[in-house]
């Protein structure tokens, strides 16, 4: 599929989804990085130091299953998040769906619209070039935001499961969505 062998350039009004550029963008993703608060519901933790974060970066570049992007508002040309999809796999039913989806926006951008227009950009791109039939992605339950976040978009939650979170040391559950083609021309993002 030739679609996969680049990572799209995508566009609307408030961001700009682009390739990582991992030199450039490394200092300033640090920055927003270093926020405890974005860490909270992510396995991972708070960056050390620029280098760590430029690590991290070269990473999402190359895990080959992964399409990522930096998330980059118009109005500075700054990045302010990533945002990652798996590429399409066909399931045992014959209906190819993205796996998985991650977005990770810098904590001064929530509730501005900046994710909703990264997350339609990515949509748009995901059903209609890359064709695919259903978007999943995975949240904790205790995470209200995201889970508002991705009902806004016209998922619904199919499955729930209890899984460790290690760095918390507890059990936590799990919330499996799924979007279908269908679903999305009928949401609320679809129309934002």
């Amino acid at each position: 599929m030739s679609v996969l062998v680049n990572v799209p350039t995508l566009v609307s009004d408030k961001v700009l989804l682009r390739e990582i550029n991992v030199p450039t963008d490394a200092p300033e993703w640090y920055k927003h990085m270093k926020d405890p608060e974005i860490h909270q519901w992510m396995g991972d933790d708070i960056p050390t130091n620029v280098t760590e974060t430029r690590s991290n970066l070269q990473k999402y570049k190359e895990i080959p299953h992964i399409i990522s992007w930096a998330v980059i508002n118009n109005e500075t040309g700054k990045i302010i998040g990533i945002y990652w999809i798996w590429k399409p796999i066909e399931n045992e039913d014959g209906v190819l769906i993205i796996p998985s989806e991650v977005e990770r926006i810098s904590k001064q951008y929530w509730r501005r619209g900046f994710t909703k227009e990264a997350r339609k950009l990515v949509y748009r791109y995901c059903f209609d070039t890359l064709k695919a039939n259903e978007i999943h992605a995975q949240v904790w339950k205790d995470n209200v935001n995201s889970i508002k976040s991705l009902e806004h978009a016209g998922h619904i939650c199919y499955k729930e499961e209890t899984k460790m979170i290690e760095r918390y040391n507890s059990l936590h559950v799990e919330c499996h969505f799924k979007l279908t083609r269908e679903e999305w021309l009928k949401s609320k993002l679809m129309h934002y």
